[in-house]
């Protein structure tokens, strides 16, 4: 009776594995559609225990446990019906895969690997309104040489030609007057130098393209519709207006002189105090002292509350994870401030407020923060203007 039962135990395990075992290996994306271009997967990988999704446009994974139970996948809280037929994978009987066919989109391959700085607790203040336009800029390692690496559509790119891409989608320099201002999507691996990531504020202000969301991690949801697809966790900022200046050259600059630098209009008032942090080879630094990233909202608050000027200044060497992760603390703490003057003057968050009242919060608590100058870049300005448009302030090394 004994070695009967064992026999079905052992026939049922390896009935079972065998089941598991014709989803396994690599399926191609058979649906993708133009107008989910950027948001779609296009191909998994699925082993025993785990499923992976490639993300479309440069080589990103996202991987999850997976477990398969009678036709059906579950993980990262979705479950989905699966059907394996031949070579072609069913999901929710719409949705289509092809075994092993093809590694590419449309039969390119990707030329990227972008790490996401994957930030916890990252906040996205201004969301994309689907109308507007974007411009999607890629800035990685290259698959083929490990190189740091624009990448612009689908081929690679050198940094001047980061200008001709952007302005035929703004209608020219000055195509956008009544338009809404298009917002520039970037996917930067977290460990690209800051001297490239200058690179591409400086471009984007010589055509007033000023309007910037960090690209922090991508969220892999489900529809019926759509299938697979992306949400991205965002940073918004927009690059000061008076970001230029014609004595100071970035990384690889080469043409476009700027125009000579104004008055910033955040510094009308003179009396204005201003409170500089740097970030120094990946360490922030406030009065030559290293702060950690978890006492930086206590250190930065009381300036908020004050309307002082916050100067977040980085240097080249460090890299873009490290200065998103300073943005992103920084940008929580001014909502923090904001969201305690709503409830101190209104009596209800921020999210209840009438725009109205959400003008007289900003308006009383005002983003004084100037973030996208490097520390060489600040001097040069100070050093040329014996001020920072207007502020004045000392240079700093």
């Amino acid at each position: 009776m004994k070695n009967i039962i064992f026999f079905f135990v052992l026939l049922f395990c390896f009935l079972s594995c065998d089941d598991k075992e014709k989803y396994q290996g690599k399926w191609s994306n058979s649906y993708l559609k133009p107008s989910y271009y950027h948001n779609e997967t296009k191909s998994i990988v699925i082993e025993n225990d785990s499923i992976k999704f490639n993300y479309t446009y440069f080589d990103f994974w996202n991987k999850y446990s997976l477990k398969i139970e009678k036709g059906k996948f579950k993980f990262n809280n979705i479950t989905i019906e699966a059907l394996a037929e031949k070579d072609t994978l069913i999901l929710n009987d719409s949705i289509y895969f092809i075994k092993n066919c093809y590694d590419t989109l449309y039969w390119h391959k990707p030329l990227l690997r972008i790490n996401l700085p994957q930030i916890h607790n990252l906040t996205t203040p201004i969301s994309i309104s689907e109308e507007y336009l974007r411009s999607y800029i890629y800035y990685g390692k290259r698959l083929d040489n490990k190189e740091f690496s624009l990448q612009l559509n689908d081929r690679l790119a050198e940094m001047e030609e980061l200008i001709p891409f952007i302005v035929p989608r703004c209608g020219g320099v000055g195509g956008m007057r009544n338009k809404p201002f298009p917002t520039n999507v970037l996917f930067i691996d977290k460990m690209t130098p800051m001297k490239y990531v200058e690179d591409i504020f400086y471009k984007l202000s010589l055509v007033n393209q000023l309007k910037i969301s960090f690209v922090n991690n991508i969220d892999l949801k489900f529809s019926d519709s759509l299938g697979f697809y992306y949400n991205y966790q965002r940073l918004n900022k927009r690059i000061s207006s008076n970001f230029v200046h014609s004595i100071y050259s970035p990384n690889s600059y080469k043409t476009y002189p700027p125009p000579p630098p104004s008055n910033h209009p955040l510094f009308n008032n003179s009396h204005l105090e201003s409170n500089i942090i740097f970030l120094k080879k990946d360490k922030i630094y406030h009065n030559d002292k290293i702060i950690n990233p978890s006492d930086l909202k206590t250190l930065i608050k009381p300036w908020i509350k004050n309307n002082d000027v916050l100067f977040s200044l980085y240097d080249l060497e460090s890299t873009y994870g490290t200065f998103l992760k300073m943005n992103a603390i920084i940008n929580s703490t001014y909502e923090e401030v904001r969201e305690e003057h709503s409830k101190l003057k209104f009596n209800k968050p921020l999210k209840d407020l009438a725009r109205e009242e959400i003008n007289k919060v900003k308006m009383k608590i005002r983003m004084h923060h100037i973030w996208s100058y490097s520390i060489p870049h600040y001097n040069a300005v100070v050093k040329q203007e014996n001020s920072f448009f207007g502020l004045k302030v000392n240079k700093k090394e």
